[in-house]
């Protein structure tokens, strides 16, 4: 039980590591990318479409993250990621959080359980392919 909720911890970390150093990139390379504090001016579609295809890459390493810790049954603790994801971003909606178009949070939330499922399928299959 304590392995499965590491693996889970470290997948959501490898995550949220991921975006946050992803972003700083962003507003350190391209400042004019992203809104600055403050703005109620958002990212266009494309920067928003750009943070999705991130994320889902993201995501599968997350997967592969929450798979490779876990040590056993990679997909079903991969699901339990993208659930934990899905249930963050149900609750991040809810709130409103920054005022992205709402297209975007559906979209993120509704890739979660797929891409972070891929991920633990790509470790699953590293693992079964590898000579004993």
């Amino acid at each position: 039980m304590k392995r499965s909720l590491l693996a889970v911890v470290a997948g959501c970390t490898a995550w949220a590591v991921a975006r946050m150093a992803t972003f700083a990139a962003v507003v350190a390379w391209l400042p004019d990318a992203l809104p600055q504090p403050g703005e109620d001016v958002f990212p266009g579609t494309g920067s928003l479409l750009a943070m999705l295809g991130s994320d889902v890459l993201f995501m599968i390493v997350a997967g592969y993250v929450t798979a490779a810790v876990a040590r056993r049954a990679h997909v079903g603790h991969a699901a339990a990621l993208g659930a934990a994801i899905v249930v963050f971003g149900l609750a991040v909606m809810m709130v409103g959080w920054r005022g992205e178009p709402r297209w975007y949070q559906v979209t993120l939330v509704a890739i979660a359980v797929p891409a972070v499922v891929t991920g633990g399928s790509l470790r699953s299959q590293r693992r079964d392919a590898a000579p004993r």
